[in-house]
């Protein structure tokens, strides 16, 4: 092509007009002229005229050659710029993959937290239906008491009421914050589609666009680096906008994940006092039910106790409060089940010696010790049972001679319910 493009220039320059000398060639030329030097300057000239033709020609080639060149770099920086896109697509696409496994973690994260509020909710009922069974059982007791106790019920009704009320009031806030979530995801695709729909049409038209300018002309190539320069500002806008979109989204999120936090919190919190009132209604249950204990002694002193089946239990006939001990037995017995304490203190008399154990249905388990190395020794000693309904307690003299008391009693056995 190149050199059929030279073959017609050349012809055309010689047929048409000089590119030196701006005058038409003359036709009628020929080497055989009638003067032998006229033919050599005619010939002379034709060679110089063919001596600038060429050079202009290679000039002229040279600067095309050197256009395809920058036509090719161009091409290139622009196959480059559209590799960048392609990959931006990409990350793009692997972004949108990314919060939709975040939307499903968080998905998964409000299944779990209704599950937990489920199971709140069960235990509610079941505490429900424990305190229906307790107040089955305390109805006998129930009727004995005066007013006070229905205005008491009422209270604490109330405040069951109010604590329903607010579980209920959590229980909507937390299906109104699943509806939210549920809302967010699927919010989310929608609008990630739309801005890569939006970067696709964009991109393609901008494809088209310089597909066009590079088969036109090299003119064009301005125009085709400005459209890419467009296209480079709408994918930074795009990207800035779906950032600030994806941020506020997260951020939103976030949130809401903090605010079903704190409304977990408050209902452990309110589960917490639930607790804590049954523990206290169960405290006042037993303490309206009995105050078990008792304290007795002995207001006089002996220097021997007899060898009879007291030598067995020891009798401590003062009383000075008494709720289960019998003093004609000297044997306590407990009403109810639970913790118990129970404690004894004997004083020797003068320089004598007593040893006192604390006994539970025929078994010593702990002893006292007031020792004769000097006078009116005492002797005390402390024991934690956990007893069951009319299990025995008692003090039994392992061994003795004397003891020391008064009139506001010194030896004396106490127990008492926790």
């Amino acid at each position: 092509m190149l050199v059929f493009f030279l073959n017609c220039l050349c012809i055309t320059v010689y047929i048409g007009h000089s590119l030196v000398t701006d005058r038409e060639s003359q036709n009628n030329i020929s080497l055989t002229g009638e003067s032998g030097s006229g033919n050599k300057d005619i010939v002379r000239q034709l060679l110089n005229q063919k001596t600038l033709i060429r050079m202009a020609l290679v000039r002229n080639v040279h600067a095309l050659m050197n256009d395809m060149v920058k036509m090719k770099q161009s091409m290139a920086a622009n196959d480059v710029r559209l590799r960048d896109a392609e990959e931006q697509i990409v990350n793009l696409k692997h972004g949108v993959k990314t919060l939709k496994s975040e939307n499903q973690h968080f998905k998964e994260q409000a299944t779990k937290f209704q599950q937990t509020v489920n199971n709140f909710i069960k235990k509610f009922g079941d505490l429900d239906r424990n305190f229906t069974q307790d107040s089955n059982s305390r109805l006998e007791f129930e009727r004995k008491w005066n007013s006070n106790s229905g205005a008491c019920d009422r209270d604490i009704s109330g405040q069951l009421d109010d604590i329903k009320a607010e579980v209920r009031n959590l229980s909507l806030s937390l299906r109104g914050l699943e509806k939210r979530t549920l809302e967010l995801e699927k919010s989310i695709p929608i609008l990630l589609n739309n801005k890569v729909t939006i970067l696709s049409g964009r991109l393609n038209k901008s494809l088209d666009n310089l597909s066009g300018s590079l088969s036109a002309s090299s003119r064009k190539s301005e125009q085709l680096l400005l459209n890419i320069s467009t296209v480079a500002d709408h994918l930074d806008s795009i990207r800035r906008i779906m950032k600030d979109n994806l941020n506020k989204t997260l951020h939103g999120l976030k949130a809401e994940v903090e605010q079903s936090q704190k409304e977990q919190q408050k209902l452990s919190s309110a589960v917490a006092s639930l607790e804590i009132f049954k523990q206290n209604m169960s405290l006042t249950s037993y303490g309206k039910s009995s105050h078990v204990g008792f304290t007795v002694g002995l207001t006089s002193t002996s220097s021997s106790w007899s060898y009879s089946t007291l030598q067995i239990v020891s009798l401590f006939p003062h009383v000075v409060f008494n709720n289960g001990y019998n003093p004609h037995t000297g044997i306590f017995t407990s009403p109810t089940a639970g913790t118990y304490v129970f404690y004894v203190n004997v004083n020797v008399q003068g320089g004598n010696f007593i040893y006192l154990d604390i006994v539970l249905n025929g078994s010593s388990k702990v002893s006292t010790m007031s020792h004769n190395s000097a006078r009116y020794m005492t002797g005390t000693n402390m024991a934690v049972f956990q007893l069951s309904k009319g299990d025995s307690v008692w003090v039994k003299r392992y061994d003795w001679k004397s003891y020391y008391s008064h009139s506001v009693p010194i030896t004396t056995f106490s127990g008492f319910l926790l």
